[in-house]
């Protein structure tokens, strides 16, 4: 259960990326219902390593983790690997159920919990252009 969305108050450069198709799909629009920019973000075409890295400013408990496509795309998540730190330098994977690759559900319940002051995501897209 999210009690409090961590994201959706940070500024643009708390979100960096591995890349981004155009500044209309910047890191920092991604935030879930949002549609500002492009209505999202997305990475460049020839981008085969796609992450995503959001910087708290502090340690956070992160409980959950909701994600979805990009307003009026087919773009999408299928499955991520999370990786998180309090440095931005030293990243551990998380693990949960002894697997580091996460299949995007309904429910991202982390079990256990963890707190880290950065998160990295790492993507595996489902999408007609990748």
């Amino acid at each position: 259960k999210c009690d409090e969305p961590l994201v959706s108050g940070l500024p643009h450069v708390a979100f960096s990326s591995s890349s981004s198709m155009s500044g209309s799909y910047a890191p920092g629009y991604a935030k879930i219902n949002k549609r500002g920019g492009a209505g999202g973000w997305s990475p460049s075409d020839s981008d085969h390593y796609q992450w995503l890295q959001v910087d708290f400013g502090n340690r956070k408990q992160i409980s959950a983790i909701a994600t979805q496509g990009r307003y009026s795309s087919s773009d999408w998540v299928t499955q991520y690997r999370m990786l998180y730190s309090d440095t931005g330098r030293n990243w551990k994977p998380y693990h949960q159920d002894g697997n580091i690759w996460r299949k995007v559900t309904s429910g991202c319940d982390f079990h256990p919990k963890l707190k880290a002051m950065f998160l990295s995501l790492c993507y595996a897209f489902e999408s007609p252009k990748f």
